[in-house]
């Protein structure tokens, strides 16, 4: 009986051996498995709840929240979801059980721009930057409260920069005027906000414009509505629908002409010859068409009784630029509106330049890069910016908006050595400040830009070839801090 008692304890105590094992190396819940485990499981929620920005570090079950968060309720958001990423338990049923924060604040987006787009069907789109989680929850429902049984889609993004004035009660307004709307789209660019669309009634267009240009300040408040247009062209997928009236076959035929030579994708005519003759009113198709073939999206429409021709959307700053100078040199019997938004351009360029790693070297790296392989060009002998460089200026725009705010450009005009000194260096000067206006024209701040002519003082090659010479007259631009 003896040895088999000594048996039994021999084999209790093996098994008290490779239970005490298997817990300490083996078991989910020791020290170095447990904080494994928990870390898994909160990257994972981070991850399905879409807090992209956010990264976990624990340290035994306390957890060490990381990142750049767009918001701080997206901070307390995404530290909710930590904490409860394993379960309820704490220190004995082995959860988290304390999150800290060691999140930065992302920098601030610029352009900060927020878009609410109403359909003809009654849907709303909307899409951009806004400031918090909670403001986005909020917008959403407040457009479902316009939409009715109508489909509310949310493209909207969490980002910092917002202006620090009212920004949802702005954004409420705009999703209350695009309710009296029939279509419509809004607008907040910073403090600007633009509101565009189409109602039937002319005193519903009377009050929502005088709502949206009475904005408190500092928001500008920036409204273009109109009728039910005689003519348009419109933006869609992938192709360019000219729709409505014109007088004759004649007409038809010679828009669909312009349409087709200068939109280089599908035209769909759903033009119908019906109506009144309109003298004077093509000049402005063969004038305005080409120029909105360019639109990223947007409407030309010709109302004859209101607002004549107009022109809204979106498009490179270049494209905005010419088109206005040339409908304002066109005269004619019918007002003549722009109201249309600047996107920037795609700069393959600067697609690997990081701007937050160091804001003034890769911001001057950025501006380098452009310049090197793009150029702006001028009527000879003259400051004159010629319409080649339309491209060119699209670039330096988005470059420019893609460096931080704190910084401030130099743009400096250059020349060859043919001719006498005094007058390169007056010419350099005066076609970079040209440059310099164009800038400020397309939305820049001026406070941000000076100007300086060096003339031929600055040689980047020899002046004894034709090729240095062509090299030499250039521009370019020099990146400092504000402080400087």
């Amino acid at each position: 009986m003896r040895l088999l008692d000594y048996l039994f304890g021999f084999v209790a105590l093996v098994g008290l051996i490779c239970t005490g094992w298997w817990a300490v190396y083996q078991s989910a819940n020791t020290p170095v498995n447990l904080q494994a485990r928990l870390e898994a499981n909160a990257n994972a929620a981070l991850a399905e709840q879409g807090f992209d920005w956010a990264g976990v570090r624990m340290h035994g079950q306390r957890a060490e929240l990381t990142g750049k968060a767009p918001s701080m309720d997206a901070i307390e958001a995404a530290a909710e979801t930590v904490l409860t990423s394993s379960g309820s338990g704490g220190i004995i049923l082995g959860g988290v059980t304390m999150v800290e924060s060691g999140v930065g604040t992302a920098p601030p987006v610029t352009p900060y721009v927020w878009r609410a787009i109403k359909t003809g069907a009654g849907d709303y789109i909307l899409m951009g930057h806004v400031p918090s989680r909670t403001i986005r929850a909020d917008l959403l429902a407040y457009a479902g409260s316009h939409a009715g049984d109508g489909a509310v889609e949310d493209r909207m993004q969490l980002a910092n920069g917002a202006p620090a004035a009212y920004w949802q009660g702005m954004a409420r307004l705009a999703l209350d005027s695009l309710a009296e709307l029939d279509t419509g789209e809004a607008r907040l660019h910073d403090t600007r906000v633009r509101l565009r669309g189409v109602s039937m009634e002319t005193a519903t267009r009377a009050r929502v414009s005088a709502d949206i240009a009475n904005v408190t300040a500092p928001f500008r408040g920036e409204p273009f509505l109109r009728g039910p247009a005689l003519w348009s062209a419109a933006h869609g997928d992938g192709e360019l629908v000219l729709s409505g009236k014109v007088a004759s076959e004649a007409e038809r035929e010679e828009i669909l002409t312009i349409a087709k030579q200068y939109y280089a994708r599908t035209v769909r005519d759903e033009m119908e010859v019906a109506g009144e003759p309109h003298p004077g009113w093509l000049n402005g198709v063969r004038v305005g068409l080409p120029h909105f073939a360019k639109f990223r999206s947007g409407e030309m429409a010709f109302e004859p009784e209101e607002t004549g021709l107009s022109f809204e959307g979106e498009a490179s700053g270049s494209t905005i630029a010419y088109l206005q100078q040339d409908m304002a040199n066109l005269g004619g019997p019918y007002p003549v509106t722009v109201f249309a938004d600047t996107v920037q351009v795609d700069v393959d360029e600067i697609r690997d330049i990081d701007f937050q790693a160091d804001p003034v070297a890769a911001c001057q790296q950025a501006f380098d890069a452009v310049m090197e392989t793009n150029k702006v060009y001028f009527e000879t002998g003259l400051a004159n910016i010629s319409r080649e460089s339309g491209l060119t200026l699209d670039k330096v725009m988005t470059v420019s908006e893609r460096c931080a705010r704190d910084l401030v450009f130099e743009v400096g005009g250059h020349t060859d050595s043919t001719g006498e000194r005094e007058a390169n260096i007056a010419l350099s000067e005066a076609r970079a400040l040209a440059v310099r206006d164009y800038m400020v024209s397309a939305g820049f701040s001026p406070s941000r830009l000076t100007v300086i002519g060096y003339g031929p003082d600055e040689a980047v090659q020899s002046n004894d070839t034709e090729d240095g010479r062509a090299k030499n007259r250039r521009i370019g631009f020099k990146v400092r801090e504000r402080s400087e």
